[in-house]
């Protein structure tokens, strides 16, 4: 039983050495962006429609609805259809405006049609953001991480190359782009895929 014992013991502690002499290994880490074309495939407009938006002493609105009317005919005019906006009334209650009002969501697969959305403007309607997603094929996306991969290498051996070292094996890869399906706010900038690359260094 001693026996048993102890050769449990030498085993765990051979493991243990293994574990930790792997995790002490050299390595180092450069991180990799690759540019691509953005192409959208849906916005979102975030609309805020208040009586606190008109500001105190403005008539042209006295209630809700009144606003509402005025909002949906002018997005009629612009070729919109009104029944399309989503409320979010209870959004609206937790931002603690003190007069009535509620806050609309507009979804739009066009810039065209995004962009007739943002030009109606009707005094105590406030434009609160606009967002879009993404779209890029698994093929594209391959294609793209498997250059950013090549990229990050030539970095690594560059610097290794400076340290007196080699570059070895993929040790771990992250990816930090963002979700190509998550809501993000928009922007003019150029979209990257943005990986990490972490090797052996020999």
């Amino acid at each position: 039983m001693r026996k048993l014992i102890i050769a449990v013991l030498l085993l765990i502690g051979a493991n243990t050495f293994a574990q930790e002499n792997t995790s002490t290994k050299n390595t180092i880490s450069v991180s990799s962006n690759v540019k691509f074309k953005k192409e959208v495939k849906a916005y979102r407009v975030k609309l805020v429609m208040g009586l606190d938006q008109m500001g105190y002493g403005n008539t042209e609105c006295n209630t809700l609805e009144e606003l509402k009317k005025k909002y949906f005919d002018k997005l009629k005019e612009k070729g919109i259809d009104p029944t399309k906006l989503e409320e979010k009334k209870i959004e609206y209650l937790s931002m603690y405006y003190q007069r009535e009002g509620t806050i609309y969501y507009y979804e739009a697969s066009t810039e065209e049609e995004v962009s007739k959305v943002l030009s109606a403007r009707v005094n105590g309607v406030t434009n609160n953001g606009l967002e879009y997603k993404m779209e890029i094929d698994d093929a594209a996306y391959d294609s793209l991480v498997e250059k950013a991969i090549k990229q990050a290498k030539s970095k690594a051996n560059r610097i290794a190359k400076i340290a007196n070292k080699k570059v070895g094996e993929i040790a771990t890869i992250s990816d930090n782009s963002y979700g190509h399906e998550d809501w993000v706010y928009y922007s003019p900038k150029d979209e990257y895929v943005r990986i990490n690359v972490v090797f052996e260094l020999l």
